[in-house]
């Protein structure tokens, strides 16, 4: 089994939960509060790993970090491409989580906004079916770097285009599977958002997009997977009692390229990811509440 390496994000997650999210000038009482680790790099790894593919974590922490290094050493994430920037902290989420499980979030890239171009290892997606898993909480030109270098190596490349930005032609082009949700869609699309399997896969009929397949993630919804010259394929989700959301979205796309790297197909792959958010959501905090091989393999 080829191996995955994430480029990314890491941070500590503060999250609160409350009753109702608070307005603008409103301050509500938290009814609880759990740290961990969390960015969207170190997030994605982790649900991979959970899952056993071997995985390898490109990403800058803090002098701070130590403690997230033991903590993602402890699932297994390959850190010898983590370095350590020692006039920045790690980066910082504060996460707030209503009682239906939505949330808002605020982020201090720290550590991340620090990570380069120079620090992307030379073995980057080396390996024959290599899966590289990139995202957007670090700089546009790693993230262009990474995706374009994996292209030249023959790896298979994953982009999750969070938070939404605009992204070069170019990159997209070497893109094999991009993976935004709707409001990331409309947003490089240069759309109006939408809401729905129904329209958004009126809009991928619509887009024109350079990259090689498109799997849009739909909340409770499930996902769509738009493959070239294929009609979209709606993924349903299974019914759960979400609380908390948080992660969800990291926790599809370390699913999705463990798949991948195991040799599914596409819409087998996006399939088993809707199923490992969907478990995700039923748990508070981000890591927490990933499953492992056992529990995706036990939901029908």
């Amino acid at each position: 089994m080829p191996p995955i390496t994430v480029v990314g994000s890491v941070n500590r997650d503060l999250v609160l939960t409350v009753e109702d999210l608070p307005r603008p000038g409103e301050t509500v009482l938290a009814r609880g509060f759990v740290e961990g680790v969390g960015g969207k790099g170190a997030n994605q790894a982790v649900a991979a790993a959970r899952l056993g593919s071997q995985v390898r974590l490109v990403a800058r922490i803090g002098a701070d970090g130590e403690p997230i290094r033991r903590v993602l050493a402890a699932e297994g994430v390959d850190l010898d491409a983590v370095l350590t920037a020692p006039d920045a902290t790690t980066g910082i989420a504060s996460v707030v989580v209503d009682r239906a499980g939505e949330n808002t979030i605020v982020v201090n890239p720290g550590a991340n906004a620090v990570l380069a171009v120079e620090d992307l290892p030379q073995w980057l997606a080396r390996t024959p079916g290599e899966v590289v898993l990139v995202q957007h909480e670090v700089a546009a030109e790693v993230v262009a770097a990474a995706v374009l270098r994996a292209r030249e190596q023959g790896g298979t490349v994953v982009l999750n285009p969070a938070p939404a930005r605009p992204v070069d032609p170019a990159v997209l082009a070497a893109v094999d599977v991009l993976v935004p949700n709707l409001g990331e869609l409309a947003a490089l699309l240069g759309a109006d958002p939408v809401s729905g399997p129904a329209a958004a896969r009126d809009l991928l009929e619509r887009a024109d997009l350079p990259c090689g397949a498109v799997v849009v993630t739909l909340g409770a919804d499930g996902a769509l997977v738009k493959q070239p010259g294929r009609p979209g394929v709606h993924l349903p989700a299974p019914v759960v009692d979400a609380v908390d959301t948080v992660g969800a979205g990291d926790t599809f796309c370390g699913a999705l390229a463990d798949a991948l790297a195991r040799g599914a197909d596409l819409p087998a792959a996006a399939a088993r990811a809707v199923r490992a958010a969907s478990l995700a959501v039923t748990g508070l905090g981000a890591q927490s509440s990933m499953p492992d091989a056992a529990q995706l393999d036990a939901v029908p």
